[in-house]
């Protein structure tokens, strides 16, 4: 073993070299040592992954003076709205800050640029498919597993150190904009926040005079794209708790503050309980239990841990009540058969059950599910279970129908299923289930479908005009216009279109900063909200129909081959310019 040893040199042997870079020089002129302590010490292992993603650059050169790296942190903090933070930092360092006259921050946007691959160096670290997403549910199984293991997940949050009380009559952290007059619109209601400070918003959501319920709805439903439950609670004990010093300047509107802060929490926990996580929790109760445990507060802190009670007795009841019976289950007489296909079964009781399937995903889906599009970010994802299921859903029912279609070797087969998914696609529209309609017609339409002219020969007219009627219907003219138009005077049970809300998000997301001189852009997160109460007025009632095991297993299981392999398959069955005859 001695005889495998490799004599450590270095390049420079000046005794008069600096002895603190030594170690960096052994390193880089002795690769197979540098790998060996990798593979030893797990967590170095990082600088070999940045070799391998960054090829080309061993070691960081620094090309920005500590005083330019000083300013950029500066502006940065002044731009997240960390003030007092960038004060300090002056005062330490003897720099004075030089003002920029950029709304965002340079610092991040400079941070942008270098990792911009980010999300690339994510997908490579864990392997999506394997890892992550159950190819036959889209369940995400990590962050399910971390939490069996007893351990919280936790995501990145901005916590502001401020006290709310040092950011009281603050008004440089807060910015307004101006609404349409109208003859009975008070002076207090032609104001509308367009930004402000975490502290300010808190402040304002608990604020003694003011009580605007479309506000707090509006900020508990998209808070977490600016912070997180743990920390908004600790601003809203921070808000009960008046400082001493303080007391006598909010005497008469003390308990009036106190109350509003009980009154958000029992909304908070009331409509966004799944925001809780254990540690939270805990630290709810503990402030019910020491905060409210007096006798002017007592009434109040047992009505908010009843609640908290209930809601965690729902969490294991499953289910809806309906006051009327479900319609008869049209099933065919293979239902109990090992042998049972899909294509046994009426084209309605298959509308009826991939309906069942959407809609218990489509209910589920939380509102911070669709905040940050964390459905489309690898660090991100673990958010938006539900959401990531329902576009697996709809890409499994699209891909099934093209595979089932081009299965069928004979040109009568084919043309007997293209007919097939007319019909379901039909009573998905009389079911109003958008979003299932929609996935049949990317199928149809997909290009190894498209093309099949003598399948499509096989359609009796009928079937051309139904096929027309519901492309028309979601037609992607002019943005979705008829569909836009046609879903507002539908009433539930519904499912819509559920992509077209990911893209409306994503026109908000990337069309709004977050931030506006350093302050909360709350105007975006109007925005937000009022697409999201949009997906969810759909997601109750619930469909009243009967659940078939049978059907519903086969439909969880569906075949699907890949684009490329559609295409091939498809021209297997129609080659290019065949004639009729030349393929039956």
């Amino acid at each position: 073993m001695s005889q495998n040893k490799k004599k450590v040199t270095s390049k420079n042997d000046n005794k008069d070299d600096d002895r603190q870079n030594w170690f960096k020089k052994v390193m880089k002129n002795n690769p197979d040592i540098r790998n060996l302590r990798e593979r030893v010490f797990p967590l170095s292992r990082t600088e070999s992954f940045a070799r391998i993603f960054g090829a080309g650059q061993e070691e960081t050169k620094q090309k920005l003076n500590d005083d330019i790296i000083l300013q950029l942190i500066m502006q940065h903090l002044m731009a997240v709205g960390f003030r007092k933070t960038k004060t300090i930092l002056e005062e330490e360092t003897g720099i004075k800050y030089q003002p920029h006259y950029v709304r965002d921050s340079r610092l991040q946007n400079l941070v942008r640029v270098a990792i911009k691959n980010v999300d690339l160096v994510w997908d490579q670290t864990i392997k999506e498919q394997e890892n992550q997403l159950d190819q036959q549910t889209g369940n995400i199984d990590l962050v399910g597993h971390l939490r069996s293991l007893g351990l919280e997940v936790e995501d990145d949050d901005d916590y502001d150190l401020t006290s709310i009380w040092d950011d009281e009559g603050e008004k440089k952290n807060i910015i307004y904009t101006e609404k349409t007059e109208n003859k009975n619109t008070t002076k207090e209601e032609m104001k509308e926040i367009e930004a402000a400070s975490l502290n300010k918003l808190v402040e304002i959501l608990t604020h003694e005079k003011q009580r605007n319920v479309l506000y707090t709805k509006t900020f508990l439903m998209t808070y977490q794209s600016f912070t997180s439950p743990r920390t908004l609670l600790t601003k809203l004990t921070q808000r009960f708790h008046i400082p001493k010093e303080m007391e006598e300047i909010y005497k008469d509107k003390k308990t009036i503050i106190q109350l509003r802060v009980c009154n958000v929490l029992k909304f908070w926990i009331t409509d966004y309980f799944e925001d809780f996580n254990s540690k939270v929790l805990t630290e709810l109760q503990d402030f019910i239990d020491n905060s409210l445990n007096s006798e002017k507060f007592n009434k109040i802190g047992s009505t908010l841990s009843l609640i908290i009670k209930r809601k965690m007795e729902q969490k294991n009841k499953k289910g809806h009540i309906f006051y009327d019976l479900p319609p008869e289950p049209k099933l065919p007489k293979t239902i109990f058969s090992p042998k049972l296909n899909l294509f046994d079964v009426d084209p309605e009781e298959i509308a009826r059950q991939i309906t069942l399937i959407e809609y218990n995903i489509y209910e589920k889906i939380k509102p911070s599910e669709l905040l940050k599009l964390a459905w489309s970010s690898p660090k991100l994802r673990h958010r938006s279970p539900n959401v990531i299921q329902m576009i697996h859903r709809f890409n499994l029912i699209s891909g099934w129908v093209a595979t089932a279609i081009l299965k069928r070797e004979r040109v009568k087969e084919r043309g007997k299923a293209l007919r097939w998914f007319i019909n379901i696609a039909s009573h998905c529209r009389k079911l109003n289930n958008f979003n299932g309609l929609m996935a049949i017609l990317s199928g149809l339409g997909s290009s190894a479908v498209h093309r099949l002219k003598h399948t499509f020969d096989e359609l009796p007219e009928k079937f051309f005009e139904e096929l027309d009627d519901l492309e028309t219907d979601l037609s992607s003219e002019k943005s979705f216009a008829n569909y836009r138009t046609l879903i507002k005077e539908i009433n539930p049970p519904c499912i819509p279109y559920f992509a077209l809300y990911l893209t409306d998000l994503t026109f908000i997301e990337d069309g709004n900063p977050d931030v506006i001189e350093g302050l909360i852009n709350f105007q975006k997160r109007r925005l937000i909200y009022d697409l999201i109460f949009g997906i969810q007025i759909y997601q109750k009632p619930p469909y009243n129909f009967q659940s078939i095991h049978q059907i519903l297993r086969l439909l969880q299981n569906l075949e699907t081959l890949d684009e490329s392999e559609l295409y091939t398959l498809s021209l297997k069955v129609e080659p290019r310019k065949c004639l009729r005859s030349e393929i039956d």
